[in-house]
C-alpha cells in the first residue's frame, strides 16, 4: 500500500514538471515563429512610383532601412540607413544610428507587417 503512494506520487510529479517545462518551450516556439516571419523585405503599403518606403530584416538581427522620393520637379531623393534589431514578445525594438524605436508589431491574418510606433500603414512581405 505504502509503495502504491509512493509511485502515485512519483508520477503526478513526473506529470507535472512535464507539463511546466513543455510550456516554456511553447511559449519560445511562438516568439520565434513571429520573428522568423520577420525576416525579409517589407514594403509600406502605400508605396508608388513617387514613393518608396521599405524595411529589410537580415537573419543576423540587422536591416536597412530605404526611402526613395520624387518631388513635384520630378527629383528623386533618396536615403538608405542601417539598424540593429530585436523583439521581446510583441514589441520590435530598432537601433538606428542616431535614434531608437521600440514599437508594437504584429503580423495580420493576410501576412501584412503592422508597426504601430513607426506607421499607421501597413507593410506587405515582398518575395
Amino acid at each position: 500500500m505504502k509503495n502504491n503512494k509512493i509511485l502515485k506520487t512519483v508520477i503526478v510529479l513526473f506529470i507535472g514538471i512535464s507539463i511546466l517545462s513543455c510550456k516554456n518551450d511553447d511559449d519560445n516556439s511562438i516568439e520565434n515563429d513571429t520573428t522568423s516571419n520577420l525576416i525579409g523585405e517589407w514594403q509600406r503599403s502605400d508605396s508608388d512610383d513617387q514613393y518608396d518606403y521599405k524595411l529589410i530584416f537580415n537573419t543576423d538581427n540587422t536591416g536597412i532601412r530605404t526611402l526613395l522620393e520624387t518631388n513635384a520637379d520630378g527629383q528623386v531623393i533618396s536615403n538608405a540607413s542601417t539598424y540593429t534589431w530585436s523583439t521581446s514578445e510583441t514589441l520590435l525594438n530598432f537601433e538606428f544610428d542616431d535614434e531608437s524605436l521600440t514599437t508594437p508589431f504584429s503580423i495580420n491574418s493576410n501576412g501584412q507587417l503592422l508597426l504601430s510606433g513607426l506607421s499607421n500603414l501597413l507593410f506587405n512581405k515582398l518575395q
